[in-house]
């Protein structure tokens, strides 16, 4: 099954001028030519919108990143500022 333009547009909910940029960048679903038109296989679009989805997955959550780590430090108290004179 292929779908126009306008219907893969309607499907992202995105305007058919976003597609036509991705196709002049070389991003987006994989689509063929036919006549002056693009089409766009379903099975393509499928496997697009899986690797978008896997793309955007977070990072394991259990490893911290560099962000946490420096919100887990501690901060110096008045004990420690004595020490250090």
């Amino acid at each position: 099954m292929w779908l126009s333009t306008d219907e893969l547009a309607a499907r992202l909910k995105i305007p058919a001028k976003t597609l036509a940029v991705w196709a002049s960048a070389g991003r987006g679903p994989r689509y063929a030519r036919i006549g002056r038109q693009r089409r766009y296989r379903l099975s393509d679009l499928l496997a697009w919108e899986q690797d978008q989805f896997d793309k955007s997955r977070r990072p394991n959550t259990s490893e911290p990143t560099d962000r946490t780590r420096r919100s887990q430090r501690r901060l110096p108290t008045r004990k420690d500022r004595r020490r250090d004179h």
